[in-house]
């Protein structure tokens, strides 16, 4: 009986290190205003290359020494990115349009990374620690328009800061953060996502004036 209540309270120290990154997958005012509403029916399919689960989390010193953890950090990243490219899809193109494009986005890569803006012996002297966050995503776009295929791949950042205090009380010690670090996390994904939507909607300007050009010529 002992033994099970030990590997029971093991079981809880070790999930207790895991951190769920809640989702917001939600089309920002700025990403609604400079997309454009076209008349264009498009054929979409979106495939993500991750899954929901597991994170990558990149954490690098003030010196440049990298550390790659997958195990700490938990966010829905297919069902986040597929959320908001549905979204935007469905609300600038017209699905009674005649004129149609076909496109395919894939989210090849979704990560965070922590980057040290004060040294180790800095924090360990005053308590204090200094972060810049990015989340980072790759993608891949497929379209097809007119007989023509293009394609691009882009990397797009959104980037955070963030601050820490060590404060002792007694004889113990408690972190104040400037910024909720789950919530701040949560915000730069969706940030991220939507940022890369801007990106794809440049590629498809440059699309319909090459197909215009075309026609022209």
């Amino acid at each position: 009986m002992k033994k099970i209540i030990y590997l029971f309270t093991c079981a809880l120290v070790l999930n207790s290190c895991i951190v769920s990154i809640p989702l917001q997958a939600n089309l920002d005012n700025q990403t609604m205003l400079l997309v454009e509403n076209r008349n264009i029916k498009v054929d979409y399919t979106l495939v993500s290359n991750l899954v929901d689960g597991n994170i990558t989390y990149v954490s690098v010193l003030k010196n440049g020494y990298k550390t790659f953890e997958n195990a700490n950090y938990l966010y829905p990243s297919e069902t986040s990115f597929k959320k908001m490219w549905s979204s935007y899809f469905l609300s600038k193109y017209n699905a009674c349009s005649q004129d149609l494009m076909e496109v395919k986005i894939t989210l090849k890569d979704l990560a965070l990374w922590e980057k040290a803006a004060t040294s180790q012996g800095w924090t360990f002297l005053t308590g204090t620690r200094q972060v810049n966050l990015d989340a980072v995503a790759t993608i891949y776009a497929t379209v097809t328009y007119h007989g023509n295929t293009y394609e691009q791949k882009f990397e797009v950042t959104s980037s955070d800061y963030n601050e820490s205090q060590r404060v002792q009380y007694g004889d113990y010690y408690y972190t104040v953060n400037l910024t909720n670090p789950t919530q701040q996390k949560s915000k730069l994904l969706e940030a991220c996502l939507n940022k890369s939507i801007i990106h794809f909607e440049n590629f498809v300007r440059t699309i319909l004036l090459t197909h215009i050009e075309n026609a022209k010529s």
